[in-house]
């Protein structure tokens, strides 16, 4: 067992670490420094997308992934990760709306205290862990063809998902209908399709390719066309005009689809991708717990913050419990942006008033054994 405050290299370590976490558009919203032995994580307003997530849900998620991935590192140096959730973290309305992190703002703090259960063994070769460091290294997402494995979101009980979290399936028709929906949406309102834009890197020569965003390479997009569409992002005289005209266009799909029935739920196909929603019942989170059901209704996510962190630590076990096993992950947050797309989600899942949509992603073998890698800020300059 570990008995010595941590140190500065071990804090700094455990920050690289973290900074492999998913997070919305690979924004990078957070912003760590090391205090008094401890880790506290302020918000970089310029890193949130407050076209496409008004309420903060995957901004506090990507946190919630962070702390998990911190944690999980810090278990194998054999430290707990003891989390402190600060106020700021339910007054991220009053964020402005660019600009660099406040530091004197920070929504969590994390300490580290030396595990009872540590010893010589490493712990994830004790059964103690279920996840390692490099998992959280190595965990891809590929969003191009995924090939399912039903039975890997089948048996999650080693993952401690807490009794107001679970995982529901949705079947694959549904999921391409829903999808497509999500996607008109996006495209068809102006500041969120500028917002995905400008976190669009689709040419090598951009001066942040290898520092955040979405690269062709994570998005599977052939060469010749992303060489085509690359202006598009970085030129305002050549972006304006495309989101004004794809804007009609995209409202008329999105009306068609809104008016269009979901197919009939059928069992999906074989090697179809499984699509998973992780689903939060507000009741369940606050039921002995006055002030957290307040909390729920006051927050726009429709639980409360430091639920939503929560949230956001199990979906990343989750993602990793898949990599674990060979599997992918593609997120689909266009499902829960779109309202309609999220009431037609809502209704095939037969979810009650009190349950949250908090997470859509698919999952499946990946085409390729070549997975890109999304850049990070902390990666050595190029």
């Amino acid at each position: 067992m570990s008995t010595e405050k941590p140190s500065s290299e071990l804090l700094n370590e455990l920050i690289l670490l973290a900074s492999r976490s998913p997070s919305p558009h690979n924004t990078q919203p957070w912003s760590p420094r090391i205090v008094d032995g401890g880790i506290e994580v302020s918000i970089v307003p310029g890193r949130t997308l407050p076209a496409g997530d008004p309420t903060f849900r995957d901004v506090i998620m990507a946190l919630g992934a962070w702390i998990e991935s911190c944690a999980i590192g810090a278990a194998e140096k054999g430290y707990a990760a003891d989390v402190e959730v600060l106020p700021a973290l339910s007054e991220l309305d009053s964020l402005p709306i660019a600009g660099p992190a406040d530091a004197t703002r920070p929504v969590f703090r994390i300490t580290l205290s030396p595990s009872a259960t540590a010893t010589d063994t490493p712990a994830s070769a004790a059964g103690l862990l279920p996840f390692t460091a490099d998992d959280v290294r190595e965990r891809r997402v590929y969003r191009g063809t995924l090939v399912g494995k039903p039975e890997v979101f089948v048996h999650l009980d080693s993952l401690q998902l807490p009794a107001w979290l679970r995982v529901r399936s949705l079947d694959d028709a549904a999921m391409k209908q829903l999808s497509t929906l999500g996607i008109a949406f996006t495209a068809s309102r102006a500041t969120v399709a500028n917002e995905l834009l400008h976190w669009l890197r689709l040419d090598p020569r951009h001066p942040r390719y290898h520092r955040d965003g979405m690269t062709d390479s994570m998005l599977v997009m052939p060469r010749p066309l992303a060489r085509i569409a690359a202006p598009f992002t970085r030129r305002a005289r050549l972006r304006d005009p495309l989101v004004a005209v794809a804007g009609p266009v995209a409202r008329f799909l999105e009306g068609l689809g809104r008016d269009a029935n979901l197919p009939s739920a059928v069992a999906d196909e074989k090697g179809a991708p499984t699509h998973h929603v992780l689903v939060a019942n507000s009741r369940a989170a606050g039921i002995d717990d006055i002030l957290s059901i307040t909390e729920a209704m006051d927050s726009r996510i429709g639980v409360s913050e430091p639920h939503a962190l929560e949230a956001g630590r199990v979906l990343q076990r989750l993602w990793l419990h898949a990599h674990r096993q060979g599997i992918a992950i593609s997120p689909h947050s266009e499902l829960i942006d779109s309202p309609a797309a999220h009431g037609a989600l809502r209704k095939r899942l037969g979810l009650a008033r009190s349950d949250v949509a908090l997470s859509v992603f698919s999952a499946g073998v990946a085409e390729t054994q070549h997975v890109p890698r999304s850049p990070r800020l902390t990666d050595p300059a190029r």
